[in-house]
């Protein structure tokens, strides 16, 4: 009886919780854990918000190409479904230059210390795409940092220079190159400025006369005044005679407005239309005129000889007249 009373009070000694020593360890090993466990997991949050804006930025350089594929300008194109407030909660804010040319995402300052700029640059000339980043101060975050833009993931600006140097060097030749389009779509006359890929440089002079060009000033000239000249000549396209033009420094022997070449050819193709009009008059009086003498046709050389109607036959000498009827009747 003895034993089973001192075992039911040791039993509910046992039962009645831990000891300060106890609760102290427990409190202790809890701490510690914490003290490991939180920061981790507050790390993986943040990187995860990191990877996130990682997607973002993915989403926004396929906007771009896109658009450089439906032949936007970049440096006036920005991705459609940006969004400043999506980006805030997630510890970034747009680089306000940003365009698709070049775009950026900042940390946002005191809201995550393993946040690093994001950005990436697309080639306006070649579409080439290429990842840029500028490393934490904090090391948890650079391997994410270089999943994103590998050997660019760098504070230093010499490769990404070097990127920035080629894109600003394509876009400066689509700006020159389509300016002097633009001129030239006016049909000027004079000389403007386009790319010049040996130099790199908006540099190489053109001469343009309307739809012509030139690559040397003396070509111009000579392409104005032939193009000065031919305008000029269509303005006699139905004149037929001798006829100096200013614009061409040069007289022309025109027939139905062709030139001929020379003044004889000239005459040569207008004593042709006499002789044709001096036998379509001939034949006219043939069938219409008494029979008799008839004058020739002034200016028409043989045809305007004078000549005989006899019922409607034409004879050419006084010899055939006399030996006719028409004369023996008379």
């Amino acid at each position: 009886m003895h034993n089973f009373k001192s075992n039911f009070y040791l039993i509910i000694r046992e039962n009645k919780g831990f000891s300060l020593i106890e609760a102290v360890v427990v409190l202790s090993i809890l701490s510690t854990l914490s003290l490991i466990s939180i920061p981790k997991i507050l790390t993986s949050i943040k990187l995860n918000r990191i990877d996130e804006a990682k997607m973002l930025m993915d989403s926004y350089a396929s906007e771009c190409l896109e658009g450089f594929r439906l032949g936007n300008q970049l440096s006036t194109f920005s991705p459609q479904t940006f969004s400043e407030k999506k980006v805030n909660t997630l510890g970034y804010t747009k680089d306000p230059n940003s365009n698709c040319l070049k775009f950026s995402l900042n940390p946002l300052k005191s809201n995550n210390n393993l946040a690093f700029q994001i950005d990436f640059m697309i080639g306006p000339e070649t579409g080439t795409l290429i990842k840029t980043a500028t490393p934490s101060s904090e090391s948890a975050s650079l391997k994410s940092c270089e999943m994103w833009a590998g050997d660019l993931c760098s504070s230093s600006g010499g490769l990404k220079s070097n990127w920035e140097s080629i894109f600003n060097t394509e876009n400066n030749k689509i700006i020159c190159e389509s300016n002097f389009y633009n001129w030239k779509q006016s049909q000027p006359s004079g000389s403007s400025n386009t790319w010049d890929d040996f130099t790199q440089s908006c540099t190489k002079t053109l001469w343009v006369h309307k739809n012509y060009v030139a690559d040397s000033e003396s070509k111009y000239q000579k392409i104005k005044s032939n193009e000065e000249c031919s305008a000029s000549k269509k303005l006699f396209s139905t004149y037929t005679g001798e006829k100096y033009i200013p614009q061409c420094n040069q007289t022309y022997y025109f027939y139905n407005g062709i030139d001929m070449g020379s003044k004889d050819l000239m005459q040569v193709k207008l004593i042709e239309d006499q002789e044709a009009s001096c036998k379509v008059k001939r034949e006219e009086k043939r069938v219409s005129s008494p029979n008799g003498k008839q004058p020739g046709e002034a200016l028409s050389g043989e045809c305007g000889n004078s000549y005989w109607i006899c019922n409607q036959k034409i004879l050419t000498t006084l010899d055939q007249w006399k030996e006719s009827d028409c004369f023996a009747s008379l």
